[in-house]
């Protein structure tokens, strides 16, 4: 029976594994001291995790593997040395020293014990089997972290699921539980003005306006609370008819007339287009959506500046033969880069806290900070869009802010509204 020659490497890698395990404890045994003199301990351990068992076995595996020239076993003793060094809290670079040290332990017995040319060759295969060995333990160290970080972040999401969950329900809760009694603060207040009328000391008269001023305002706040929780839960809820925009944002304007005409604000309202009708959308959603935004215009724009309303008809997708776009630019104070991406955020505010106890509609006053939340809601809800721009903020230069909204002119009310399905994506501008 004839016998097949091994390759050179192969012959040499043999021979160098069957010196190596005459030579176990010349080589073995410093190789091992050295890595536990390295050993890491986390707080909660009291015994390490890299043990001289595993060293001992590591290095088994290393000639019998040089021997028959299978490494499949040689990768489970690398793997099961790095999953316990990784349990005990060695960084990476420590790991890889403990292959290292045993390649530079092997090179010097290798190097005394033969001939330069011969030594050359054991060396050389030995250092295709180290770098393989390196190579594969830094993946199995790559792989332990992603596995630690993928479980860390799922941890995180769910607790901050759990959060937002917890959160939107007492939003919820509490508005409910608000509006009630300030429905009734700010009705009685006004029967009592509307009855007592001059009759009542200018005193009195400025108490009950002021209560019913503040039941208002905050009603108002408890409002976009309730709204913001539907939102959240995707159940908010909106009664599509014939409105006309036109109209609406008339009703809208003559409201916040008086704080115009209190901050000498100028206000333009571009040409209606023509073929601009009645379409089905909520007039009562609606109109809470531009009565934000104009209002946030005026609170940002210093006196004397202008606020400007334009509207465009667009071409729709195929479902949706057309859009409205309205523009509402502003010379106010604008907004910075890095505020814009969170500016429809539940409780963002960049407001001074101080404020607060100011007008929603004076310079810079106060608000709750779920305003543009709800706004965004209720436009998405409709099958549309928001879009703010601005070239960013200086009190001085005033550059102003865009906001441009966008409906879809239905002329027939919806089964069912989704951004996807008009082309309305949030990748899209």
């Amino acid at each position: 029976m004839t016998t097949t020659p091994l390759r050179p490497d192969l012959a040499h890698r043999a021979t160098l594994g069957r010196w190596l395990r005459i030579q176990t404890e010349a080589i073995a045994r410093p190789w091992i001291n050295v890595v536990l003199a390295r050993r890491v301990y986390r707080p909660e351990q009291t015994t390490p995790s890299i043990t001289e068992e595993a060293l001992r076995q590591l290095y088994e595996g290393l000639t019998a593997a040089l021997e028959s020239g299978r490494y499949a076993a040689l990768d489970d003793h690398i793997s099961a040395v790095t999953r316990a060094g990784y349990v005990s809290g060695y960084p990476l670079n420590d790991l890889l020293l403990i292959l290292s040290a045993l390649k530079t332990e092997i090179w010097q017995a290798v190097s005394v014990a033969f001939q330069p040319v011969d030594a050359l060759n054991y060396l050389r295969s030995l250092d295709a089997v180290f770098q393989t060995g390196l190579s594969y333990q830094a993946r199995v160290f790559a792989d332990l972290v992603q596995r630690d970080l993928s479980s860390e972040l799922e941890r995180t999401r769910s607790q901050l699921e759990k959060l937002d969950q917890t959160k939107s329900r007492f939003i919820s809760i509490a508005a409910h539980e608000l509006k009630t009694p300030l429905t009734l603060i700010q009705g009685y207040s006004d029967i009592l003005i509307r009855e007592l009328g001059s009759n009542t000391s200018e005193a009195a008269h400025m108490a009950l306006t002021g209560l019913s001023s503040g039941a208002h305002r905050l009603l108002t706040t408890v409002n976009d609370m309730i709204a913001v929780s539907q939102i959240d839960a995707q159940s908010l809820q909106l009664t599509f008819q014939l409105s006309s925009l036109p109209h609406i944002l008339q009703i809208v304007l003559q409201d916040l007339r008086g704080s115009l005409e209190e901050r000498t604000l100028t206000f333009k309202m571009k040409p209606i287009p023509p073929e601009l009708g009645s379409f089905y959308a909520d007039p009562q959603r609606v109109y809470q959506v531009f009565d934000y935004v104009i209002g946030n215009a005026i609170k940002y724009t210093p006196d004397g500046g202008a606020i400007t309303i334009a509207l465009d008809v667009l071409e729709g997708p195929a479902d949706v033969e057309h859009f409205v776009e309205v523009r509402i630019s502003d010379t106010g104070i604008g907004i910075a880069s890095e505020d814009i991406p969170h500016l429809f955020d539940k409780f963002y505010s960049k407001t001074d806290i101080s404020r607060h106890s100011s007008g929603r509609t004076k310079f810079k006053g106060g608000g709750s900070g779920l305003g543009l939340s709800v706004v965004k809601g209720i436009v998405e809800a409709h099958g549309g869009k928001i879009v703010v721009e601005s070239p960013g903020y200086d009190e001085e230069k005033c550059p102003g802010t865009i906001v441009r909204i966008f409906l879809p002119v239905r002329y027939a009310p919806p089964s069912s509204v989704g951004r996807d399905r008009l082309g309305l994506s949030s990748s899209s501008t």
